[in-house]
């Protein structure tokens, strides 16, 4: 579900870091997944909104609307699409409510809370109610007849007619009127002229849903919005007359609870939020007893999936109806909160080990420093499992290209976190090529002058020298502090090592053992284990240099210059004996 999101989403840089946001939201999308991946009451939720907030829907009930009139009747085809699929919810939910029924009225009467009327004028005159079968034919069609029938209910309770009444016959005559609240009796006079007053949802055990389909059918006209429905259901629940609370879905073991407090945040039905938000903001008629509603709290994890760890679709509820009504004055969204459920969300996602979903869930956070430092904790998290650029194979790497392109995260921060794993690994070569790969240059230039140039020296792993020398590309000095005396003296004598005799370069050497020299005065003062890698590299080299001093191509290096390398004692005594036989040698020389 969340690739739907994602491929509708566009991910822009903003303060220099990537930022997802929604584009064009397409609902129709979001129900056209498997139902595999999605329960049935999310699919509800989706389809409610495609119906609420798309206006490009293309089917049976649109198709009968002539193409230059479907503007002006909007609010009709919404309100036909959205009485099909309510009736689907209903008959769904209360299978076997028409199974307990005790009698043909109240059969009736249940049938009509799924809008089944011809099934309930079929029970009516199967009972041989044929007055009552053709008044519920017309039910919630002519708003003559209900106001007559109102008028006439009126006259039969204050007559006492009400009182020779079964309660379901009254809550038929109260329908037909367009009550689609509660029957008022009468508790005062002679006993036998009394009547019970009672609401539909208590007697008749009705949940939220058919509590508000009655007001949807039978309580508003043909030509009403169906906003006016939504705002008729709102003032009964405020006024705490209509007991059916619209309880999320994992709250039905609390149907015919009643709900005294005010204080609904949080509490309420994802698809009674959706049907507030649309009549506040963008209903023809906007419901002015709708307050305004606040994101996230009104779609929290625990009235949208029942549980507080499962946040995906919360999230993407939040994301959607703050792209599409978030500039409208009867929705507020709470910043903060919306970040936290993206927190939350990602945590989920990488509990699960998805990198590219947590990342992407990420780059939603407002904030372009939370941005930054989320995308590098979670590079780091996964570093042991990051892609290369390219497949053993050679080929490009598709998961590379998704971070780096699809994502647009900067290269150099996944670098980064490979180099942190290489460390914590203890390969410092590897560290060092992701550094000088991720193009963090003086880190890469610090830990190769530390570790891995020393070791590769002692070694005589010149391949290696060689090969993250090179990463430095050209001019080192340019992009590196102090390349002349740490990456630059390794790079002379490499360079000095691999050369054949008489190639090597004199002026190369001079400032090889000049480096040699400040450097192991430097490092001599030094003790301890750390830096003892260096130290070691450092005498090695001198002793190599020394022995380059020797021959016959390095008489330009001043005798008393070699004595001054960072020479280890037999390297020296070594050096001593041989600059005494070329010494002894000239005199002999200059004798003859």
């Amino acid at each position: 579900m969340l690739e739907v999101q994602r491929n509708q989403s566009s991910i822009t840089r903003i303060d220099g870091l990537p930022l997802a946001r929604l584009g064009h939201v397409d609902f129709a999308k979001f129900t056209k997944v498997s139902h595999s991946i999605q329960s049935d009451q999310e699919l509800a939720i989706w389809q409610l909104a495609n119906i609420l907030f798309n206006d490009d829907i293309e089917d049976d009930i649109s198709a009968g609307v002539p193409p230059q009139f479907r503007l002006k009747y909007l609010h009709r085809i919404k309100k036909d699409r959205l009485s099909r699929l309510w009736e689907g919810i209903v008959r769904e939910r209360n299978t076997h409510a028409v199974g307990k029924a005790g009698s043909p009225e109240e059969r009736a009467i249940y049938l009509l809370c799924a809008h089944r009327v011809e099934e309930a004028c079929n029970v009516l005159m199967t009972s041989q109610n044929f007055h009552l079968a053709t008044l519920v034919s017309q039910i919630g069609r002519d708003p003559t007849t209900r106001r007559d029938m109102a008028q006439q209910v009126e006259m039969w309770r204050q007559h006492n007619v009400y009182s020779e009444m079964s309660e379901p016959i009254r809550a038929l005559y109260e329908l037909l009127a367009g009550n689609s609240l509660r029957s008022e009796g009468k508790s005062g006079g002679a006993l036998e002229d009394r009547a019970s007053t009672f609401t539909f949802s208590e007697r008749f055990e009705l949940d939220w849903f058919q509590a508000f389909g009655l007001r949807l059918w039978y309580g508003i006209s043909d030509n009403d919005p169906l906003e006016v429905a939504v705002s008729k259901f709102t003032e009964d629940l405020s006024s705490g007359q209509e007991p059916a609370f619209p309880s999320p879905f994992n709250q039905d073991k609390d149907r015919g609870v009643w709900y005294s407090s005010t204080d609904t945040l949080g509490r309420e039905s994802p698809l009674w939020v959706l049907l507030k938000a649309y009549s506040a903001t963008l209903g023809a008629a906007k419901s002015p007893v709708i307050s305004t509603l606040e994101l996230p709290a009104v779609l929290l994890p625990e009235s949208v999936t029942g549980d507080k760890l499962s946040n995906r679709l919360p999230f993407q509820l939040c994301q959607v109806l703050a792209a599409v009504l978030g500039r409208y004055e009867h929705l507020n969204v709470n910043v903060a909160q919306m970040d936290q459920l993206v927190w939350d969300y990602a945590w989920e996602l990488s509990a699960s080990g998805d990198l590219s979903q947590t990342l992407f869930v990420l780059l939603h956070l407002s904030r372009a420093s939370d941005r930054e430092r989320a995308v590098k904790e979670t590079l780091a998290r996964f570093a042991a499992r990051l892609p290369e650029p390219l497949t053993p194979e050679g080929s490009p790497s598709a998961t590379w290209q998704q971070l780096t392109s699809d994502l647009q995260i900067s290269e150099s921060w996944i670098w980064m976190s490979k180099a942190l794993y290489a460390r914590d690994t203890g390969d410092a070569a590897r560290e060092v090529d992701c550094l000088v790969r991720g193009k963090n240059w003086n880190d890469a230039h610090a830990t190769f002058c530390r570790i891995v140039g020393p070791t590769a020296v002692i070694e005589h792993d010149y391949a290696t020298l060689e090969t993250l020398l090179s990463g430095f590309g050209e001019a080192p000095d340019r992009k590196v502090r102090g390349w002349a005396n740490g990456g630059g003296v390794y790079e002379d004598f490499l360079r000095l090592a691999t050369a054949r005799g008489s190639a090597r370069e004199p002026q190369r050497l001079n400032r090889l053992v000049e480096a040699l020299v400040t450097s192991g005065e430097t490092i001599g003062r030094s003790g301890g284990v750390e830096g003892l890698e260096e130290r070691v590299a450092f005498k090695e080299m001198s002793r190599i240099v020394a022995g380059w001093t020797a021959q016959e191509n390095a008489k330009a290096i001043e005798l008393s210059r070699v004595l001054r390398l960072p020479l280890t004692g037999d390297a020296r005594l070594v050096q001593t004996a041989e600059m005494s036989r070329r010494y002894y040698n000239v005199v002999m020389a200059g004798g003859c």
